[in-house]
């Protein structure tokens, strides 16, 4: 049939499997853009990327969706970012127009990647592939957990980072040099973030990289939440 077609399955049909169900990392994505200054792409105002030498933030619009994606899978983006707790929707907002959301099978393995161009972010979600095994609660950590990344990469300076790195707990074991204690600052950070975001710690929730949460979600958000306030 013509037209785009929904990544969705009927709830009926959904039956969650259990197994780790990784998000692609963004470590070596970080620096494919360039342009990155203390560790931001973007400042908040026109001064202040002037004087970092760095473009100013566009001004806030909607998520950008790639022409192919169906109705139903935009809103399901779309009612993940509407219901993260204010704070952390916000900063989602301020990046949003940098962002392009496409929807499809990841690498292996993988459920999701988000990639720096000189245009902005493309994010990539398997949101049916997440949505099949994991439900709602799944999409919701993958969706905040990739634009967690364009918030990283977009807005937070490297002294920011070490503050909220060293809020993070260490992570156990090293699976395959990239989860638990081997994960890389950026997925420790995704993670953290939409573990505030959602409120949800990921308590029997199989994807990630086993980065445990912090001590106090609300604690550790709080110096995001002050980012352009």
């Amino acid at each position: 049939m013509g037209g785009p077609r929904s990544l969705i399955a009927p709830v009926a049909l959904v039956a969650a499997l259990a197994g780790a169900f990784l998000l692609a990392p963004a470590a070596r994505e970080r620096d494919v853009a360039g342009g990155a200054v203390d560790g931001a792409r973007y400042r908040l105002t026109d001064e202040a990327a002037r004087s970092a030498g760095v473009r100013a933030l566009p001004a806030p619009r909607p998520l950008r969706f790639a022409a192919q994606i169906a109705p139903s899978d935009r809103q399901v983006v779309l009612q993940a970012v509407a219901q993260a707790r204010p704070e952390a929707r916000r900063l989602v907002e301020l990046v949003a127009d940098l962002v392009t959301i496409e929807i499809g099978h990841t690498t292996p393995g993988t459920a999701g990647t988000t990639i720096a161009t000189p245009a902005g972010y493309i994010v990539l979600l398997d949101l049916g592939g997440v949505y099949r095994r994991l439900g709602m609660r799944g999409v919701r950590r993958l969706v905040l957990h990739e634009l967690a990344h364009v918030v990283d990469d977009a807005l937070v300076q490297r002294d920011l980072e070490a503050r909220l790195d060293a809020a993070t707990p260490p992570g156990f074991g090293c699976d395959d040099g990239a989860s638990g204690g081997c994960a890389a600052r950026q997925e420790r950070f995704a993670e953290s973030f939409a573990k505030w975001a959602t409120g949800d710690v990921g308590h029997d929730l199989y994807v990630g990289y086993r980065v445990p949460p912090p001590a106090s979600l609300s604690g550790w958000g709080a110096p995001l939440a002050a980012i352009g306030r």
